[in-house]
């Protein structure tokens, strides 16, 4: 199937706190395979940071989940937002911006449309909001995806301390 399948077979949804296992999991998965990531202490204290960022966040509004599943309940995919302030810039000055991120599918749902589809709804619901700047961090097999939707490279450098 292509990008352009139909979805008719899943159902979309917003995530709540029930979903906060699956939420967790799928984060795990996305960096375990995006980047090699093995070290097991070091990804069970991610997983505890972000339960705790989705248990503070998604109640006041600042986090935000989707699922994707099939008709049958079976979850195959989310993806996520996080809404951060930051000092404005000259092309946003309304403090307030999108990070997307822990965007999955299960292998066995990938290239169907799937993560389109939350990406989608990501960039409606937020651009309807009056939102100006959403960010995310990309793999390569990701990135046709995101420059699809307008998605341009920045100057972004980081340091680990």
């Amino acid at each position: 199937m292509s990008d352009k399948t139909s979805l008719h077979e899943f159902n979309m949804r917003e995530a709540t706190l029930k979903d906060l296992a699956v939420l967790v999991r799928h984060r795990r998965i996305m960096f375990v395979e995006a980047t090699g990531a093995k070290g097991d202490k070091e990804l069970d204290a991610m997983d505890e940071g972000y339960q705790r960022h989705i248990q503070k966040s998604l109640p006041i509004d600042t986090f935000k989940a989707w699922i994707i599943e099939t008709k049958e309940g079976k979850i195959v995919a989310s993806g996520s937002i996080t809404v951060y302030e930051q000092p404005p810039r000259p092309q946003d000055e309304t403090l307030r911006y999108v990070y997307i991120h822990s965007i999955y599918t299960e292998p066995e749902y990938r290239r169907r449309g799937i993560a389109r589809k939350i990406l989608t709804t990501i960039v409606d619901y937020y651009g309807d909001k009056k939102f100006k700047t959403l960010t995310l961090h990309a793999v390569e097999a990701s990135k046709p995806l995101y420059e699809s939707f307008g998605f341009k490279p920045t100057t972004e450098m980081r340091m680990f301390l």
